[in-house]
């Protein structure tokens, strides 16, 4: 609602330590006002969850989809998991044992559920990002669709592989799941050959005690904000991708997709945010090194190549060899769409 979006952007003024923005929430009930919504100060977009994850929003059917693309002038942004497929394979999860979610949210759980959003924005005449792509199938098909299509791929799904759940246990549990190799080979392609748009952390910054419950009860989510840069600067230097390419999809990639104002370039005319990184710094992640409450990163005990040294923000040294050094100075984002 408008109200719970105006204080989030309240709380996170001159509290957050970077300049925000927020997606609100596509439902069933506030489709009439998303147009409205989707111009708020701050407001990234609309964000939709087509198969169920954290919390109540969850809009599974064609009719609903079609609705929020039909009502809304942005790009939107999908949770792209088939929810009736989900519901159908809830008996495959095996109680105590987390390497069954993958088995449960299959690849064509995500799959199924593309390939609905594409024909829905193909037939609204819209444009959809499609978050977390976790599948090489996905990024095969999206190939063809990119005119109506822009993707996001995380760290974790380009690092992470079927091991990390004997390692991590439910530590690793995520929607959609880390998959087999094959499907992380599949996603580094899609990054090679232009397919995937830009990086998104996916931070869901779960505690110990939510993440210690048995599976299935145990929540889906790790951090990933903090970490970030050093893990991509460590897939720059093995040589998985360029710095070129990592500066595009992390920075002037969503200032394209989103129409950012001011952000995402250096530039005359834009906000001076800067990330000063020394590329040969060696350091080991470790779970102390978090700032996050929750405390905990998947990659505790993992040793990089490449290291963030400072932050800046609109001119303002914020972080600066791990210290953060500046009161918080954040303020909401603007977006020329919005204006």
């Amino acid at each position: 609602t408008r109200d719970t979006f105006e204080e989030k952007i309240r709380l996170g003024t001159r509290r957050m330590h970077c300049d925000f923005a927020f997606y609100i929430g596509g439902t069933h009930d506030n489709v009439a006002e998303l147009p409205e919504l989707e111009r708020l100060p701050g407001c990234a977009g609309v964000k939709v969850f087509m198969g169920s994850s954290t919390g109540s929003l969850l809009v599974p059917d064609d009719d609903g989809v079609e609705a929020i693309l039909g009502a809304i002038s942005r790009r939107a942004a999908f949770h792209s998991e088939d929810e009736y497929r989900l519901e159908e394979r809830k008996p495959l999860r095996v109680p105590g044992d987390p390497s069954s979610h993958p088995v449960w949210r299959d690849p064509e759980a995500a799959m199924l559920s593309t390939r609905r959003l594409v024909a829905l924005a193909r037939k609204t005449g819209k444009r959809v990002h499609i978050l977390h792509i976790s599948t090489a199938e996905e990024m095969v098909f999206l190939a063809a669709h990119k005119d109506v299509a822009s993707v996001e791929v995380t760290p974790h799904h380009l690092t992470l592989d079927e091991t990390a759940y004997t390692r991590l246990g439910t530590y690793a549990q995520m929607n959609p799941p880390v998959r087999d190799k094959a499907h992380r080979d599949g996603i580094w392609a899609g990054v090679a050959n232009g397919v995937a748009d830009v990086l998104g952390s996916d931070h869901a910054p779960h505690t110990r005690e939510e993440k210690d419950h048995p599976y299935p009860q145990s929540h889906s989510g790790m951090t990933g904000v903090q970490t970030l840069v050093p893990i991509m600067l460590d897939h720059v230097n093995a040589g998985r991708m360029s710095l070129e390419r990592f500066v595009d999809m992390s920075s002037h990639g969503p200032n394209r997709l989103f129409g950012i104002a001011n952000k995402g370039r250096i530039a005359v005319g834009y906000d001076a945010d800067l990330t000063v990184v020394d590329l040969k710094r060696r350091e080991t992640i470790t779970n102390a090194w978090v700032k996050s409450r929750a405390g905990w990163t998947p990659y505790d005990g993992v040793t990089v190549t490449g290291w963030p040294v400072g932050t800046i923000v609109r001119g303002n040294t914020v972080m600066w060899q791990g210290d953060l050094v500046t009161p918080s100075i954040g303020q909401p984002m603007r977006f020329l769409e919005a204006l």
